[in-house]
């Protein structure tokens, strides 16, 4: 069918004839990093000296890219890659894979397969959001409680870069922490580039947080 959408409960459009949905498309462990402490990042979690960075070429292309923290106390920077060793695994997620035909298919005005029962359990499910208020300043430390455990956070929607021009090393990004299994800390640091007010400006931030099937 088209022309067809679905809303959630707290009135969130989750499926519509007008965008193809994501699945999951691969899995990946972290495997080793380099040059762990090489670039020391001051924050309220440590001053870098645990981070390294994940291997090259290690995400696809495309695709959305989601971080499961699997220890409590670890962090990352997940915008410019690093991360703690073995704190956590990825997912890919990807709107270009196929979608099986079952129950209640869905096609878009082209005739596309967009959405179906049968595929349902692959895709990502998007149960709340890491939100930090509008007007609030994240260069300070803020913890967030989230309404499920061990959630997939959308790292591709983390803001994060280093700079490094043999001189002077600069950088800036969101850092998260996990606290336990449903409490979360983020912070915006930055060095010698802008800082969060500037960058992000006053209308807050919002970062996905879903479940997958299975995992």
């Amino acid at each position: 069918m088209s022309g067809f959408q679905v809303y959630n409960s707290a009135g969130a459009l989750t499926i519509d004839s007008n965008n193809k949905s994501v699945v999951t498309s691969q899995l990946k462990a972290m495997g080793n990093l380099s040059d762990t402490g090489f670039y020391l990042i001051n924050s309220a979690f440590g001053n870098g000296s645990t981070l390294g960075f994940l291997q090259d070429n290690f995400f696809p292309d495309q695709g959305l890219r989601w971080f499961q923290i699997q220890n409590d106390g670890r962090y990352c920077f997940a915008g410019a890659s690093l991360y703690e060793a073995n704190s956590g695994r990825f997912m890919i997620s990807s709107n270009t894979n196929g979608i099986s035909s079952g129950y209640l298919d869905v096609y878009d005005a082209g005739g596309q397969l967009i959405w179906s029962a049968a595929s349902a359990g692959s895709m990502p499910r998007i149960q709340g959001f890491f939100s930090v208020p509008a007007g609030y300043d994240l260069s300070s430390a803020l913890t967030l409680n989230t309404s499920f455990a061990n959630p997939w956070v959308c790292i591709s929607q983390c803001p994060g870069n280093i700079s490094d021009d043999g001189t002077a090393t600069g950088y800036s990004g969101l850092l998260i922490r996990r606290n336990n299994s449903t409490s979360f800390t983020l912070q915006y640091v930055n060095s010698k580039q802008k800082p969060y007010s500037t960058a992000m400006g006053n209308n807050g931030l919002n970062i996905a947080l879903a479940s997958f099937t299975g995992y």
